[in-house]
């Protein structure tokens, strides 16, 4: 799947062994500019952002999430999976 089709389906991520609910989730599949910031969150008090240039490295894993060298394991997470 494309991984900003799915940051567009998804209402949380897990970084690493966060779970959390960002302030900005999207990115525009048709449209998206290597600089545009897809992911932008707070994670342990500290600002986190992921740009699609970020995404485009992400490398993905069988259980549905990616690794990122310069952040670790990321998943993007619908409401509906949580249950």
């Amino acid at each position: 799947m494309n991984i900003l089709r799915l940051i567009n389906e998804s209402e949380y991520i897990q970084i690493n062994n966060h779970l959390i609910k960002p302030d900005l989730l999207f990115a525009s599949e048709d449209f998206a500019d290597d600089d545009d910031v897809a992911v932008e969150a707070e994670v342990n008090g500290m600002p986190f952002v992921l740009t699609v240039a970020d995404l485009e490295e992400a490398l993905p894993l069988a259980d549905g999430g990616f690794w990122l060298e310069t952040v670790g394991y990321v998943r993007f997470v619908s409401r509906a999976s949580l249950h």
